[in-house]
């Protein structure tokens, strides 16, 4: 058996992208199971393809507009995102099963010393954790908070690639990400890793 020597610097498994299929399976799942606050978790997440630490501090509100205005916590800079039908569609829903009265409030609020404030990265790694359990979910080995991200991106990719435009739809996304370069994203998609398993495949007899 051959080992990979293991990089000492990264000490975690990277997370992987659900199948969109999948993804929209659990949401419609999660809500047959009253977790509606869950599925609207991970339907941002994956609609939306925001950082976790931007995504907790989204407000009811944010979804109801064409567009969306958000700077970002980790760089600082202005965020404009287009709100999908489909997701303004399922939060409209959500709202009333949660029966929400104030669109200000926090998507992912958690209750804290009296105060209402969006939910911990460790809160929604744990609901991230339960889905990945209890939903028995299959396309994504290491289901994190990253994984959200990333099931936007490759989503976002695939549709682009079948209509000839993969090398367009990685200069959007490389941009949308916030990457330095083509390259990172997708090696952060996964798409890297793909190409170099191909290679193996496409050897003949």
């Amino acid at each position: 058996m051959i080992k990979a020597k293991r990089n000492a610097s990264n000490h975690h498994k990277a997370a992987d992208a659900l199948d969109w299929d999948e993804a929209m399976s659990l949401i419609r799942r999660l809500r047959e199971d009253g977790k509606s606050r869950d599925a609207m978790l991970i339907a941002s997440g994956c609609f939306l393809g925001l950082r976790i630490s931007d995504l907790l501090h989204l407000r009811w509100k944010h979804l109801f507009d064409d567009k969306v205005v958000l700077e970002e916590k980790k760089t600082g800079k202005e965020r404009i995102l287009r709100v999908n039908p489909k997701l303004k569609q399922l939060a409209s829903e959500c709202l009333c099963e949660l029966e929400v009265e104030d669109t200000a409030e926090f998507i992912f609020g958690s209750r804290k010393y009296g105060h209402y404030s969006p939910m911990t990265r460790q809160m929604a790694f744990k609901i991230l954790k339960n889905c990945k359990n209890t939903y028995k979910i299959k396309s994504a080995d290491t289901f994190s908070t990253h994984s959200l991200r990333k099931t936007f991106g490759r989503r976002v990719w695939q549709q682009e690639c079948d209509k000839g435009r993969g090398d367009q739809a990685l200069l959007l996304l490389q941009d949308v990400f916030g990457h330095s370069s083509v390259a990172i994203t997708k090696r952060y998609l996964g798409i890297r890793q793909d190409e170099i398993l191909s290679v193996y495949d496409s050897l003949t007899s």
